[in-house]
């Protein structure tokens, strides 16, 4: 799986970090013509592809939207602040999942270590060439984690901790959070109740239950995707304070593209079909029952506003009318 979706999918493991510590390198601006042409052409297609913010608006309920990104940022802090009038009305704050589900994949660890370890035959110093393992090693070590460790991992695991930025790794335990986690925070002060729209295990298993050959072409994919250091994580939040929620889900198709792995677009479309097009799927209906007569915020990964599938489409076809806010 690529770095940047990695990130785009952290919302089961938030990472604890200070984000302009990874600076504020935008890849995407270095690109060639020939690829920013190619880049146009795959964002034209998708209805929505810019905008963070929106309000829904039906019948005299109003769903507030905002893309969430899950890597903590300094610049969150006005986010909030311009969401909290509309969290302090809310009957109801919507997100992909709570605290309380990020919590019990610590109890699954336990209860169901082979989701995320080998724990019978051969491991990953077998399972990868000489060189693959030699980086995976650098790789991790850097990170804090013994290579004879991590070679135990199951490979979509270990392609999770390596899609940790480096920039962050030295952060993890300083307490920040993503903006899902702070306006939790403010609807629990507030005594809103808080519904989810993800069952944390069985997205976990669209992973763990792939077979180890899939998870392995997985891995090295991560491994190739690493050139651009802490700048792949700085694009991520560059694109996303800018608003271009689209742009960068489609720059991610771009950096696989551009690795020596064969079926790496492939494994693209099997990502952008379970992760984001299929998710998006499962909660339409969810969130039309959900949203129904209510004042509520609605939060999600950016990535998940845009396109025919996204959430804004989804409440423009339950007859809601769409404003984009600043």
């Amino acid at each position: 799986m690529p770095r940047l979706l990695l990130l785009i999918f952290s919302l089961l493991f938030p990472l604890s970090v200070t984000a302009q510590s990874c600076g504020t390198e935008d890849l995407i601006d270095s690109l060639s013509s020939v690829e920013r042409a190619r880049l146009d052409a795959l964002i034209a297609p998708h209805p929505y592809p810019t905008g963070n913010l929106w309000r829904a608006e039906k019948d005299g309920s109003t769903v507030t939207v905002v893309g969430t990104i899950h890597i903590p940022d300094p610049r969150l802090k006005s986010i909030v602040e311009t969401l909290r009038p509309s969290l302090d009305a809310a009957e109801l704050l919507i997100l992909e999942a709570s605290s309380d589900d990020e919590a019990g994949i610590q109890a699954l660890a336990t209860t169901q270590p082979g989701m995320f370890f080998i724990t019978e035959g051969p491991t990953l110093i077998d399972l990868l060439t000489e060189d693959e393992w030699t980086r995976v090693s650098e790789r991790i070590t850097a990170l804090g984690v013994p290579a004879f460790l991590a070679s135990k991992f199951q490979p979509w695991y270990l392609s999770l901790t390596l899609a940790i930025p480096p920039c962050a790794m030295a952060a993890l335990q300083s307490g920040d959070q993503g903006l899902d986690r702070q306006l939790e925070t403010i609807a629990q002060a507030n005594g809103t109740p808080v519904g989810t729209l993800d069952n944390v295990e069985t997205l976990l298993r669209l992973f763990a239950d792939e077979p180890i050959e899939k998870q392995l072409d997985g891995l090295r994919i991560t491994l190739e995707t690493q050139a651009g250091g802490d700048a792949t994580t700085s694009t991520l939040i560059e694109s996303y304070f800018d608003g271009r929620v689209r742009e960068s889900w489609e720059f991610s198709r771009i950096l696989i593209e551009q690795t020596e792995i064969e079926n790496g677009p492939e494994l693209f479309e099997e990502v952008n079909q379970t992760l984001l097009l299929d998710r998006n799927q499962d909660w339409e209906p969810k969130i039309v029952e959900m949203v129904a007569g209510k004042d509520v915020v609605l939060a999600v990964g950016a990535a998940h506003l845009s396109g025919e599938t996204g959430v804004l489409r989804a409440l423009e076809r339950a007859g809601y009318t769409l404003t984009q806010l600043p």
